[in-house]
Protein backbone atom coordinates (compact mmCIF):
# COMPACT_ATOMS: atom_id res chain seq x y z
CA UNK A 1 0.00 0.00 0.00
CA UNK A 2 1.33 3.21 -1.06
CA UNK A 3 2.82 5.66 1.53
CA UNK A 4 5.47 9.01 1.50
CA UNK A 5 8.38 9.18 3.69
CA UNK A 6 8.69 6.96 6.16
CA UNK A 7 10.55 3.94 4.46
CA UNK A 8 13.98 2.91 6.46
CA UNK A 9 16.22 3.97 3.28
CA UNK A 10 14.47 6.98 1.38
CA UNK A 11 14.72 7.26 -2.63
CA UNK A 12 13.89 10.59 -3.87
CA UNK A 13 13.56 11.99 -7.41
CA UNK A 14 15.07 15.53 -7.69
CA UNK A 15 15.27 17.61 -9.87
CA UNK A 16 18.19 20.72 -10.55
CA UNK A 17 16.92 24.09 -10.06
CA UNK A 18 15.39 25.40 -12.81
CA UNK A 19 16.80 28.55 -14.52
CA UNK A 20 17.95 29.91 -17.96
CA UNK A 21 14.65 28.92 -19.86
CA UNK A 22 11.03 29.46 -20.30
CA UNK A 23 10.24 26.88 -21.34
CA UNK A 24 9.28 24.09 -19.19
CA UNK A 25 9.50 21.11 -20.77
CA UNK A 26 13.10 22.00 -21.84
CA UNK A 27 13.80 23.01 -18.48
CA UNK A 28 13.23 19.54 -17.09
CA UNK A 29 14.45 17.22 -19.82
CA UNK A 30 17.82 15.30 -18.73
CA UNK A 31 17.65 17.30 -15.08
CA UNK A 32 16.40 14.37 -13.55
CA UNK A 33 18.98 12.58 -11.17
CA UNK A 34 18.52 9.44 -8.19
CA UNK A 35 19.53 10.36 -4.92
CA UNK A 36 19.73 8.08 -1.73
CA UNK A 37 18.92 9.74 1.23
CA UNK A 38 19.88 8.07 4.86
CA UNK A 39 17.44 7.16 7.87
CA UNK A 40 14.33 8.32 8.77
CA UNK A 41 14.41 11.72 10.78
CA UNK A 42 17.93 12.24 9.56
CA UNK A 43 18.88 15.69 9.59
CA UNK A 44 21.12 17.05 6.59
CA UNK A 45 24.05 19.42 7.31
CA UNK A 46 23.10 23.04 6.29
CA UNK A 47 26.57 23.08 4.64
CA UNK A 48 25.28 20.40 2.18
CA UNK A 49 22.18 21.51 2.05
CA UNK A 50 23.28 25.18 0.88
CA UNK A 51 25.98 23.19 -1.50
CA UNK A 52 23.10 21.63 -3.11
CA UNK A 53 22.10 22.41 -6.64
CA UNK A 54 18.40 21.56 -6.02
CA UNK A 55 15.47 23.08 -3.54
CA UNK A 56 14.30 20.83 -0.60
CA UNK A 57 12.38 20.19 2.23
CA UNK A 58 11.66 18.36 4.99
CA UNK A 59 8.45 16.88 5.41
CA UNK A 60 6.73 14.90 8.69
CA UNK A 61 3.12 13.40 8.04
CA UNK A 62 1.23 13.23 11.50
CA UNK A 63 3.80 11.55 13.46
CA UNK A 64 5.48 9.50 10.93
CA UNK A 65 9.68 9.95 10.37
CA UNK A 66 10.98 13.37 8.95
CA UNK A 67 12.50 12.90 5.43
CA UNK A 68 14.59 15.26 3.53
CA UNK A 69 13.05 15.74 -0.13
CA UNK A 70 14.14 17.62 -3.14
CA UNK A 71 11.93 19.14 -5.84
CA UNK A 72 11.18 17.21 -8.80
CA UNK A 73 8.74 19.53 -11.26
CA UNK A 74 8.15 23.20 -11.14
CA UNK A 75 4.91 24.13 -13.47
CA UNK A 76 2.44 26.25 -14.47
CA UNK A 77 -1.13 26.27 -12.93
CA UNK A 78 -3.20 23.55 -15.21
CA UNK A 79 -5.35 26.20 -16.12
CA UNK A 80 -7.36 26.80 -19.49
CA UNK A 81 -6.38 29.15 -20.79
CA UNK A 82 -3.09 28.34 -19.94
CA UNK A 83 -1.10 30.38 -17.24
CA UNK A 84 2.27 31.93 -18.17
CA UNK A 85 5.09 30.37 -15.43
CA UNK A 86 6.15 32.44 -13.39
CA UNK A 87 8.19 32.48 -9.70
CA UNK A 88 4.62 33.62 -7.93
CA UNK A 89 2.59 31.00 -9.49
CA UNK A 90 4.80 28.27 -10.27
CA UNK A 91 3.47 24.58 -8.74
CA UNK A 92 6.32 22.26 -7.32
CA UNK A 93 5.91 18.92 -7.36
CA UNK A 94 7.78 17.24 -4.64
CA UNK A 95 7.77 13.15 -5.53
CA UNK A 96 8.82 10.36 -3.02
CA UNK A 97 10.17 7.07 -5.31
CA UNK A 98 6.94 5.49 -4.02
CA UNK A 99 4.98 7.85 -6.49
CA UNK A 100 3.83 9.82 -3.41
CA UNK A 101 3.73 13.59 -4.19
CA UNK A 102 3.54 16.88 -2.66
CA UNK A 103 2.33 19.79 -4.64
CA UNK A 104 2.43 23.57 -3.21
CA UNK A 105 2.51 26.77 -4.55
CA UNK A 106 3.69 29.57 -1.96
CA UNK A 107 4.23 27.39 1.07
CA UNK A 108 0.59 26.34 0.66
CA UNK A 109 -0.07 22.89 0.22
CA UNK A 110 -2.38 22.16 -2.96
CA UNK A 111 -2.58 18.43 -3.65
CA UNK A 112 -1.00 14.98 -2.72
CA UNK A 113 -1.15 11.79 -4.31
CA UNK A 114 -0.64 8.23 -2.80
CA UNK A 115 -0.68 8.76 0.88
CA UNK A 116 -1.48 6.06 3.06
CA UNK A 117 -4.29 7.59 4.70
CA UNK A 118 -6.11 9.82 1.94
CA UNK A 119 -5.38 12.80 -0.01
CA UNK A 120 -6.37 15.83 -0.86
CA UNK A 121 -7.35 15.88 -4.48
CA UNK A 122 -7.72 20.14 -5.29
CA UNK A 123 -7.80 22.99 -3.70
CA UNK A 124 -9.11 25.73 -5.47
CA UNK A 125 -10.32 29.48 -4.96
CA UNK A 126 -11.75 32.37 -7.30
CA UNK A 127 -9.93 34.61 -5.07
CA UNK A 128 -6.21 34.92 -4.06
CA UNK A 129 -4.81 33.23 -1.27
CA UNK A 130 -3.27 35.61 0.87
CA UNK A 131 -0.74 33.80 1.24
CA UNK A 132 0.39 34.32 -2.26
CA UNK A 133 0.23 38.15 -1.45
CA UNK A 134 2.39 38.07 1.54
CA UNK A 135 0.61 37.69 5.03
CA UNK A 136 2.99 40.53 6.52
CA UNK A 137 1.85 43.05 4.68
CA UNK A 138 -0.72 45.55 6.24
CA UNK A 139 -2.81 45.52 2.78
CA UNK A 140 -3.58 41.61 2.65
CA UNK A 141 -6.91 40.57 2.96
CA UNK A 142 -6.95 38.25 6.32
CA UNK A 143 -10.71 36.26 5.01
CA UNK A 144 -10.41 33.79 2.38
CA UNK A 145 -12.96 31.74 0.78
CA UNK A 146 -11.62 28.09 -0.86
CA UNK A 147 -13.09 24.70 -2.61
CA UNK A 148 -11.82 21.33 -1.62
CA UNK A 149 -11.98 17.89 -2.94
CA UNK A 150 -10.42 14.98 -1.07
CA UNK A 151 -10.38 11.52 -0.58
CA UNK A 152 -11.22 8.22 0.67
CA UNK A 153 -15.07 8.99 0.13
CA UNK A 154 -16.57 11.39 -2.59
CA UNK A 155 -16.02 14.66 -1.22
CA UNK A 156 -16.09 17.28 -4.06
CA UNK A 157 -16.46 21.06 -4.16
CA UNK A 158 -16.79 22.17 -0.37
CA UNK A 159 -16.35 25.03 0.56
CA UNK A 160 -13.88 26.41 3.01
CA UNK A 161 -14.12 29.61 4.69
CA UNK A 162 -10.26 30.57 6.09
CA UNK A 163 -9.81 33.46 8.80
CA UNK A 164 -5.71 34.74 9.29
CA UNK A 165 -4.39 35.75 13.01
CA UNK A 166 -1.22 36.86 13.40
CA UNK A 167 -0.39 35.02 16.77
CA UNK A 168 3.38 35.98 17.57
CA UNK A 169 7.08 36.56 16.37
CA UNK A 170 8.60 33.19 16.97
CA UNK A 171 12.51 31.92 16.63
CA UNK A 172 12.54 29.09 14.18
CA UNK A 173 15.92 26.81 13.59
CA UNK A 174 16.04 25.90 9.76
CA UNK A 175 19.42 24.69 8.41
CA UNK A 176 20.83 24.47 12.08
CA UNK A 177 20.24 28.52 12.75
CA UNK A 178 17.92 30.55 14.43
CA UNK A 179 15.05 32.57 12.31
CA UNK A 180 12.77 34.88 13.93
CA UNK A 181 9.49 34.62 11.67
CA UNK A 182 5.92 35.83 12.03
CA UNK A 183 3.29 33.33 12.95
CA UNK A 184 -0.02 33.34 11.37
CA UNK A 185 -2.72 30.94 12.09
CA UNK A 186 -5.47 29.99 9.30
CA UNK A 187 -8.64 28.93 11.06
CA UNK A 188 -10.65 27.17 8.61
CA UNK A 189 -14.33 26.21 8.29
CA UNK A 190 -16.60 23.99 6.22
CA UNK A 191 -19.75 25.05 7.24
CA UNK A 192 -21.80 22.10 5.49
CA UNK A 193 -19.86 19.75 7.68
CA UNK A 194 -19.81 21.65 10.61
CA UNK A 195 -15.92 20.75 10.84
CA UNK A 196 -13.50 23.60 11.78
CA UNK A 197 -9.69 23.18 12.08
CA UNK A 198 -6.61 24.99 12.28
CA UNK A 199 -3.44 25.75 9.78
CA UNK A 200 -0.17 27.47 10.91
CA UNK A 201 2.39 29.68 8.70
CA UNK A 202 5.84 31.11 10.03
CA UNK A 203 6.47 33.26 7.68
CA UNK A 204 9.62 35.65 6.74
CA UNK A 205 8.66 39.03 7.77
CA UNK A 206 10.51 41.10 5.00
CA UNK A 207 9.75 38.74 2.04
CA UNK A 208 6.59 36.59 2.81
CA UNK A 209 8.34 33.44 1.91
CA UNK A 210 6.71 30.66 4.03
CA UNK A 211 9.69 28.82 5.77
CA UNK A 212 7.73 26.31 7.93
CA UNK A 213 3.86 25.49 7.74
CA UNK A 214 1.46 22.58 9.68
CA UNK A 215 -1.30 22.59 7.16
CA UNK A 216 -4.08 19.88 7.54
CA UNK A 217 -4.13 17.44 4.44
CA UNK A 218 -7.87 17.82 4.62
CA UNK A 219 -10.86 17.28 7.21
CA UNK A 220 -10.57 14.22 9.07
CA UNK A 221 -7.30 13.25 7.22
CA UNK A 222 -4.06 13.79 9.36
CA UNK A 223 -1.28 17.22 9.31
CA UNK A 224 1.42 17.91 7.47
CA UNK A 225 4.78 19.65 8.47
CA UNK A 226 6.72 20.97 5.87
CA UNK A 227 9.86 23.04 6.46
CA UNK A 228 11.66 25.24 3.72
CA UNK A 229 15.60 24.20 3.33
CA UNK A 230 16.52 26.12 0.49
CA UNK A 231 13.85 27.66 -2.00
CA UNK A 232 13.21 27.10 -5.65
CA UNK A 233 14.76 29.77 -7.64
CA UNK A 234 13.25 30.72 -10.48
CA UNK A 235 14.55 32.57 -13.17
CA UNK A 236 13.27 33.34 -16.52
CA UNK A 237 15.53 35.00 -19.43
CA UNK A 238 13.49 36.07 -22.52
Amino acid sequence: MPFILNSKTLFVISLITLSGCSNTSSQIADMVKENIIGPPDSVISASKIESSPYASIYVRVNKSSQAYVLLAFAEAPQTIPATPFSKKNAELKWVSSDAAMLVTRNGRLLKTVNLFDGNLIALSSEQIDPISLGLHLTSTPMQWQSTIDWQPGYHFSYKQQSTFTFIADETVIINESPMLLKRFDEHVFIPKLGIEYNNQFWIDATSGVVFKSNQKIAPNLPYIDITLLKPYTFEDIK
